[in-house]
């Protein structure tokens, strides 16, 4: 009985020896694959033919509304959606994608993080804190929570790394550290800068520094009436 299952044993291996091929050796036919390989993956190469499609070509037109990478995105019907950059350059932009080396658009001067809101934005005033809540409420709210303490509903499905952006590690990162952080992400964190324009990134930093002077403020701080 032994014998029989050593025989088996030895037969089952050389036919998977066999069919699978060895490595390095020249067929002239495809090799047997368990599991296919990228090069022969179901796929269509660059303008060929397609007779799934219609219009017989594999290439498809982008989905309307699509806005290429580098291209500024349009104003909402409101006209209240979009800021104007000016760069080093004196490029102007509304909702900018760009990846210029500058601090408006790194958070960084040189090797470190700079601190500070762009004057540019600054000067929108309460307009542009409260552009930054309306897009922390889109993109940050469910993971951060809506008071930025990571307690958001996601937390509810067992993500419980989320980290708390108004503890005081973070309240003691300079702002160009925190943007920085929304655009490339960090941890378990995806990128956001290819989703959330620049003018925006700065606006969620500046909502951000208002999500921790609430969490620290003391009455004896508030304005005098």
């Amino acid at each position: 009985m032994l014998r029989i299952a050593l025989g088996a044993i030895l037969i089952a291996v050389v036919l998977a020896i066999g069919l699978a091929g060895y490595q390095g050796a020249t067929m002239t036919h495809t090799p047997v694959e368990w599991f296919n390989d990228m090069a022969h993956q179901p796929k269509f190469n660059p303008q060929h033919h397609s007779n799934f499609f219609a219009d017989g070509r594999a290439d498809r037109q982008p989905v309307p509304g699509t806005i290429p990478m580098g291209y500024a995105v349009p104003k909402g019907l409101d006209g209240q959606h979009a800021y104007s950059q000016v760069t080093a350059n004196n490029l102007a932009t509304e909702g900018s994608f760009t990846t210029l080396p500058d601090y408006f658009n790194t958070g960084r001067e040189g090797d470190v993080y700079g601190d500070g809101i762009p004057h540019m934005l600054i000067l929108q005033g309460e307009k542009f804190i409260r552009r930054g809540q309306e897009r922390f409420n889109i993109y940050c709210q469910p993971c951060h929570g809506a008071a930025g303490t990571g307690d958001g509903v996601v937390k509810n499905f067992g993500m419980v790394t989320v980290r708390s952006v108004v503890d005081d590690l973070t309240a003691a990162q300079p702002d160009g550290q925190i943007f920085n952080t929304i655009t490339h992400g960090k941890s378990t964190m995806g990128a956001y800068g290819p989703t959330i324009s620049v003018e925006d990134r700065w606006a969620i930093v500046s909502y951000v520094r208002a999500l921790q002077r609430a969490q620290r403020g003391k009455v004896s701080e508030l304005p005098q009436k």
